[in-house]
């Protein structure tokens, strides 16, 4: 460990082990003290993520050894980050970094031409916000959701969107109109809540939804604070992050319906209950993980849908193969919501209804370590 570190926080966990976080500059590190060996091991957040896995410290004696389950330690590391987060860099940098980030996010994609409405490419499929100037005249057009709205967002904004002159456009002219703060007031568990996740768990350290982006948040600890942060919607340094909370965010309403299980045999297992098996489509490794997957649709009579997901190789994601099962209804609606009244696409739809799933399943892991401190519990 890095002696020209800071230890920010420390915890006697009992009297084998202790625990702190450290701080050079960069993101915080958990010091793992073993007070047996004299012994000290830093690791990074993401490492807690995985409430299942054990800590096993070396005793004095040879042979011995203490284990520790993460979910007796959370209480623990919940106390040091809440301490961590008074530190006087970190609070200034989450608020500067998530109103980068919400900017990046909500950046508009620019669309002048009426037949691209119809069948729209995947990064401005992946856009929450259309910067519409198909009407041809000049400077004129309209920032229109690329989302449902919910029933609690009803006036604040409509289909036809907001309109804009001057080609006033981007993402400074987006915010100037009052829109996004209007839905983050009207339904903040869709809007604030996961920006809120999102921001304090990358500054932190955790990893960016299973990918690891331990460069890039070091690399955001190295700026210049005064400096403002270039971010943008589809930066690769984002590690696809950003496309799973347009995700999230778009398929908010639907994600209550989705179950995620996993299985050893997918085909038999749904076959067996009454599922009819309907088509196959093959996904790149990147899109639904890191490794090659084959999607299997699957309908039932009782009006669900099945998806049957085999990885083409190991991944350390998870075991055997994955099953998401959710109303055929919320499918189609789902469809519906990725095309913008275009063409609807089942490969761009399942990547987005499995990467919003991911993301959901990634703030509960990272929710407990940073709720109190962000104003979540």
């Amino acid at each position: 460990m890095d002696d020209k570190g800071e230890i920010i926080s420390s915890y006697d966990v009992d009297e084998n082990a202790a625990l702190q976080i450290w701080t050079k500059g960069m993101s915080p590190r958990i010091v793992i003290f073993n007070k047996g060996q004299n012994s000290k091991k830093m690791i990074r957040l993401n490492w807690l993520e995985n409430m299942e896995r054990k800590l096993s410290l070396k005793g004095k004696k040879r042979g011995e050894s203490t284990e520790y389950c993460l979910s007796d330690l959370l209480p623990h590391v919940q106390r040091i980050l809440a301490e961590y987060a008074v530190y006087a860099s970190f609070k200034p940098r989450l608020w500067k970094f998530a109103a980068a980030l919400e900017k990046a996010l909500h950046t508009p994609a620019l669309v002048s031409d009426k037949g691209e409405l119809s069948l729209l490419g995947e990064d401005k499929r992946s856009c929450l916000w259309i910067a519409d100037v198909t009407d041809g005249v000049k400077g004129e057009g309209a920032f229109r959701p690329f989302f449902p709205l919910a029933e609690k967002e009803e006036g604040v904004v409509t289909k036809e969107g907001i309109p804009f002159t001057e080609n006033r456009r981007n993402a400074e002219d987006l915010f100037k109109t009052g829109v996004v703060r209007k839905l983050t007031n009207a339904f903040p568990a869709r809007w604030h809540r996961p920006l809120q996740v999102m921001a304090a768990g990358m500054l932190l350290g955790f990893s960016f939804c299973e990918e690891d982006g331990s460069d890039f948040i070091d690399e955001l600890w190295r700026e210049d604070a005064d400096n403002p942060l270039n971010l943008r919607n589809g930066d690769p340094r984002m590690k696809g992050l950003d496309r799973r909370f347009v995700g999230y965010v778009r398929h908010f309403g639907l994600l209550g319906e989705i179950t995620c299980r996993v299985s050893m045999d997918s085909d038999k297992e749904l076959l067996g209950s009454e599922y009819a098996r309907k088509r196959r489509i093959q996904f790149p490794a990147g899109l639904l993980g890191d490794v090659e997957y084959a999607v299997t649709f699957f309908e039932h009579a009782g009006g669900t849908t099945a998806l049957g997901c085999k990885p083409r190789g190991a991944t350390a994601r998870h075991k055997g193969e994955l099953i998401y099962v959710l109303p055929t209804l919320s499918y189609e609606k789902a469809l519906e919501s990725d095309s913008f009244g275009g063409t609807a696409d089942d490969y761009f739809t399942i990547a987005q209804l499995t990467s919003a799933k991911r993301f959901e399943t990634w703030m509960q892991h990272v929710i407990p370590y940073i709720g109190s401190f962000v104003g979540l519990v």
